[in-house]
């Protein structure tokens, strides 16, 4: 992709964020890898948003970076919480063309910056590049049950990592947004999001059943919330896989942790709903910890 006039790297991290260098680290040196001897220049910008932001240790992960050669970081630091808010500050500081959104606590493989960008320049009219969303787990019955859904190949916008042009993107998204990702799949429009082929970013996945509810129930109450609140645009979303195709997709034993890990998420979405229902939604940002701890994985 033509990238004269730069890309910009932007990263909403929590304040209490444990993982942001290493996530920092990795994308920089899958960058200067495929990317930084073809006059592309990338700028990062870090959005750290919570109670104590500005004096938090995540700001030393980011100096840390800094001093090992990398690019200069800007800081904005808010003690306003909240991915959305975050998003808001990033978009306004993005002064490139293209801007790569990356949460502060995946990893990705060496070719997935490259490919983000190529997809990009293969789809003129694309306002977003998506990669495939991956993860990674330890080896237990749990977490195996947790990976089963990561078989299948669903078309939607990865909440993890995304390359946009900037011109299409929205200025702000509403403060108040529990998923805010899918918010702007559906903003942006199916038709404007495309894959990048062979990109690909990984999660850690929960390790224990009380910290599964912790993000589930998050991400079912973003999808009660935008059913609730923005039904126009529920029609924008993209064709799901056919439980037929995904029946053909999985080996049985996978099929049979399917089958429990999707029991689990209707236990969450219920849980999510009754929440919703209730009013109580600001609690729903607790930190699933064992999702932060990357020892020994990739």
């Amino acid at each position: 992709m033509d990238a004269a006039g730069g890309v910009t790297l932007a990263v909403p991290c929590r304040a209490d964020e444990p993982a942001l260098g290493e996530t920092l680290a990795g994308f920089h040196d899958a960058w200067r890898a495929a990317l930084a001897t073809a006059a592309r220049a990338l700028a990062c910008v870090v959005c750290v948003n919570g109670p104590g932001a500005e004096r938090a240790p995540v700001l030393e992960q980011v100096r840390a970076f800094a001093a090992s050669g990398a690019p200069a970081v800007r800081v904005l630091p808010t003690e306003r919480a909240g991915k959305a808010i975050a998003w808001t500050l990033l978009r306004a500081a993005v002064a490139t063309p293209v801007v790569i959104f990356l949460d502060a606590d995946v990893r990705i493989t060496s070719g997935t910056p490259a490919r983000l960008l190529d997809a990009l320049a293969a789809h003129p009219s694309a306002v977003l590049a998506t990669p495939r969303t991956r993860c990674t787990a330890r080896p237990t019955a749990f977490e195996r049950v947790m990976a089963a859904p990561y078989g299948v190949a669903f078309p939607n916008l990865s909440g993890q990592l995304y390359a946009a042009r900037t011109a299409g993107l929205p200025t702000a998204m509403p403060e108040d947004l529990i998923e805010p990702e899918r918010w702007l799949e559906l903003v942006v429009g199916c038709e404007r999001v495309v894959p990048a082929p062979g990109a690909e970013v990984y999660v850690r996945l929960p390790g224990t059943l009380r910290d599964f509810f912790r993000q589930r129930i998050r991400i079912e109450m973003g999808k009660v919330q935008l059913a609730h609140e923005y039904p126009s645009l529920l029609g924008r979303s993209a064709p799901q896989p056919r439980a037929r195709a995904v029946l053909r997709t999985l080996p049985p034993a996978e099929l049979v942790r399917l089958g429990a890990y999707l029991t689990l998420r209707e236990v969450a979405h219920a849980l999510a709903w009754w929440r919703y229902r209730q009013g109580r939604t600001a609690g729903v940002w607790v930190q699933a910890a064992s999702t932060k701890d990357w020892g020994g994985g990739r």
